[in-house]
């Protein structure tokens, strides 16, 4: 089948066994439908459906992370009273005597900051997305979570309220700031449903404490740009290159761009990997 198929080429009955499905009409109905009850949100996300035989099919919910000034000012909302525990606790003598405090702190400063906070929860409406999914659809017998950076960061909360395994990579964390979000989610949930991929010199994956699932991974990016760590493309190429791509091919940007090795050849057709990515 095709790589991607859109909602209009699925019926009802389709028993999804190739192709890989981009469902956008079920994303826009439900955002319409959300929105008009709701307000608008700038929260932006997919379903994309990986067919299989039954028990092994998978439904992606993928959550845009930052890309402009608005999304960076909701992660500066969501998480700055998580980043200001953390940085007093670092400055206080004996200091981390004070992190199982720190999160009935911070759900004191929201309560002070609730009707701004109410203005970038964007995590509400991925959360009723999910619930809606496990209500009403039975495309998948599995759905998984993820996102990067800001989506990272929806992702995990949208995962740890509705218990759906979710992954993050660069996604600020929510284990301080878990009793600001409605419903609040607990320390078990995160544990058992969340996953963050932590680069080397990310600052944003820093942000909030860790819960007990993280991969920390290098960045060969240069010391003096710490912020290039935070580069999605950059964090997939380093876990290609470390966990190998299981035959798929490795994008000609980790190593034009990033300076990984050229990748080893595993079916020769005649043609270099320098040149194809000519």
């Amino acid at each position: 089948g095709k790589w991607f198929r859109a909602d209009e080429d699925v019926s009802a009955g389709d028993a999804l066994t190739d192709g890989v499905i981009d469902h956008q009409n079920i994303v826009d109905d439900f955002k319409t439908e959300y929105e008009a009850e709701n307000g608008e949100s700038a929260v932006t996300y997919k379903f994309i459906g990986f067919p299989g035989e039954s028990g092994r099919n998978l439904g992606v919910v993928t959550i845009r992370g930052t890309s402009n000034s608005w999304d960076a000012l909701t992660d500066a909302q969501l998480w700055s009273s998580a980043a200001l525990a953390q940085y007093v606790r670092a400055i206080l003598p004996l200091g981390n005597w004070l992190t199982s405090i720190l999160p009935y702190l911070v759900k004191a400063v929201s309560l002070i900051e609730s009707s701004r906070l109410e203005e970038v929860a964007f995590y509400k409406q991925t959360t009723s997305f999910i619930e809606h999914l496990k209500e009403t659809s039975d495309l998948y017998d599995n759905i998984v979570i993820t996102g990067h950076s800001l989506g990272g960061g929806l992702a995990m909360i949208s995962g740890a309220q509705t218990k759906v395994p979710s992954i993050a990579l660069s996604g600020p964390n929510a284990l301080i700031s878990r009793f600001t979000f409605e419903p609040q989610i607990t320390p078990e949930d995160l544990e058992k449903y969340t996953f963050n991929i932590v680069p080397d010199r990310d600052p944003v994956p820093r942000i909030d404490d860790l819960s007990q699932n993280y991969q920390r991974i290098k960045c060969l990016s240069s010391p003096n740009a710490p912020v290039d760590c935070h580069f999605g493309k950059r964090s997939l190429c380093e876990i290609l290159y470390t966990c190998g791509s299981s035959g798929r091919p490795v994008p000609c940007s980790c190593v034009n761009e990033y300076d990984y090795p050229e990748p080893n050849i595993i079916d020769d057709n005649g043609s270099t990997f320098a040149e194809n990515c000519s």
